[in-house]
């Protein structure tokens, strides 16, 4: 239950804080005094998007704050748990404050929380009821969730095992349309794949391969430039090659020795000569043993480097990505090499499913189908209290096309038929309520929903329009019943409704000062027979209104 609520600096609201209490809490006051400024400031404390043009001029912020009690039997503890929210004395404290730049500070016991939280806890806190409702009423596609809702429990084990064997039927469809191909397509395919793997595996890429290969370019290129010299280098020095430095040297060299044979002053040149010959025999010996033998030559490594990179590229930009591509590759190849096989047994399972699938759905339809006996029966009877005693009201079934089948909540469509007159035949709600009809249907099924709701609070915003006389006494009566289980909250301009009231709340406007603002004021005894009276005569000092306000207090107490 709502313990106290305060509003500060919400639009015209400079300040209010009140106090609602147990049974039925009536807001009343003259038009534009603020009365639904107090319903949007309940609904931005349940999450509705609420706008910088609510923050009272020249401030900074509006802040809302509301107490509840009574948490544990309301909101769930795993949804307390999953926010981290302690309810201590059993109760919760929801703040939320506008800025004037539109942002927004959301509070929860004190602990700072996304607007989201707002909206998991308030759905279990509050319900308010608008005059927008009535486009629920009117709207086909809307009637199959508040036959739902009636259900309540019910519904819920059979709509969840129709969901679970949804999910199954889903992902059945889903795996077939692997397997659905046309078969020249599949083989073209399978060639492509084949070539892939086989492409992938045969080189079979390490994952740092492409950094080794690189660096392998590096050291070879410098081992072909070396060689290169060593090369040139030992030609010079080569005595095979009659053309070589060296061969010339040891031509010269037998030269001398035959010139020393003839003067031996030449003897001394043949030997020195001679020796250089060595020396450069045993420099060449030297040299050869420096040259560097590989195993892979610089274009074999370039050219593993350069497939590498065209690998990678085709296939996802990385070895680890090729890696993934291999084993996608494998599982798409197995799936159309077994496709026909596996076609058939998933064929099988659809069609066991789809009948699984239509049994729980006949179940939903059948559970439906009884309670929308007992809403028609409910209605009708509420309809009548409300002033409606020859209309008739039923729940009509029709199944979903083909196209369309199965949805989340089974085959059944829903619509509402209504007459406002005995022996009519009944047609779709929205082309035969009035104004005045549609709100006291809603009303009802409110009504009744409410009876099985477990939210706390309910607030009707102006939910009596388009009724008066008999019709409003009726209403009153009925938000009197449901005040019985639930701190109700209505918004009215009329007498009769307000006279059922066991907490009267007054909206004024003040504007006695330089700027407008709105009172939130408590009525005692002799203020609720006032304002009953202005309300039912808009003369709160006419004696007769004011003994005719007392008479209805008196009445609906």
């Amino acid at each position: 239950m709502l313990l106290q609520l305060t509003i500060q600096d919400f639009a015209i609201v400079e300040y209010a804080s009140f106090a609602p209490g147990k049974g039925l809490n009536i807001l009343t006051g003259e038009t534009g005094a603020g009365k639904s400024l107090i319903i949007d400031a309940i609904g931005a404390l349940l999450g509705h998007r609420i706008g910088r043009d609510y923050v009272r001029k020249d401030t900074d912020k509006a802040v809302i704050e509301a107490v509840f009690d009574g948490i544990s039997a309301t909101v769930p503890e795993s949804v307390l748990e999953e926010f981290g929210i302690e309810a201590e004395e059993d109760t919760l404290i929801l703040l939320r404050e506008i800025n004037k730049d539109g942002r927004s500070l959301v509070r929860v016991n004190g602990r700072t929380m996304p607007v989201s939280v707002l909206k998991t806890i308030g759905s279990y806190l509050v319900d308010i009821h608008g005059q927008h409702d009535q486009q629920t009423i009117f709207d086909p596609s809307k009637h199959l969730g508040i036959l739902d809702a009636y259900l309540g429990d019910e519904i819920k084990p059979h709509l969840q095992a129709f969901r679970s064997k949804l999910e199954e039927y889903r992902a059945i469809l889903e795996q077939r349309k692997k397997y659905e191909t046309d078969p020249e397509k599949s083989r073209q395919m399978q060639d492509l794949l084949n070539y892939q793997i086989k492409e992938i595996e045969e080189n079979a890429f390490s994952e740092d391969e492409e950094e080794k290969l690189v660096e392998k370019l590096k050291i070879l290129k410098q081992a072909e430039k070396r060689n290169m010299h060593l090369s040139y280098i030992l030609g010079a020095l080569s005595s095979d090659d009659s053309s070589s430095p060296l061969s010339a040297l040891q031509d010269a060299s037998s030269h001398l020795d035959s010139l020393t044979a003839m003067d031996e002053s030449f003897g001394e040149y043949a030997q020195q000569l001679k020796s250089i010959c060595m020396d450069l025999e045993a420099m060449k010996n030297d040299l050869a043993e420096d040259e560097i033998v590989t195993d892979e030559s610089y274009d074999e490594v370039e050219a593993r480097l350069e497939k590498l990179r065209g690998c990678t590229a085709k296939y996802g930009g990385s070895v680890a990505s090729m890696r993934a591509f291999l084993e996608d590759a494998k599982e798409r190849l197995q799936l159309l090499s077994e496709g026909d096989t596996r076609l058939k047994a998933l064929n099988v399972d659809r069609l066991r499913v789809e009948k699984e699938l239509m049994e729980i759905a006949d179940v939903l339809h059948d559970v439906r189908v009884k309670a929308g006996r007992r809403l028609s029966s409910e209605i009708v009877d509420e309809v009548s209290f409300l002033g409606l005693s020859g209309a008739g009201f039923e729940v009509c079934f029709t199944k979903r096309p083909k196209e369309r089948f199965f949805s989340k909540t089974g085959y059944d469509e829903v619509e509402f038929l209504f007459t406002a007159n005995k022996g009519e035949d009944l047609k779709p709600l929205s082309k035969t309520a009035s104004g005045g009809e549609a709100a006291r249907i809603m009303l009802a099924i409110k009504t009744i929903l409410a009876r099985a709701d477990a939210t706390p609070v309910l607030i009707f915003d102006e939910v009596d329009s388009g009724i008066s006389g008999e019709a409003a006494k009726a209403v009153s009566f009925s938000m009197k019943k449901l005040s019985k289980f639930h701190q109700v909250f209505c918004v009215t301009h009329m007498g009769q409704i307000a006279a059922a009231a066991d907490q009267h709340f007054f909206i004024s406007k003040d504007q006695s000062g330089e700027r407008t603002k709105t009172n939130v004021a408590s009525l005692d005894e002799e203020g609720r027979i006032t304002e009953v009276a202005r309300l039912l005569s808009g003369n709160s000092s006419d004696s007769q209104s004011r003994i005719l306000a007392k008479s209805l207090i008196e009445e609906r107490k």
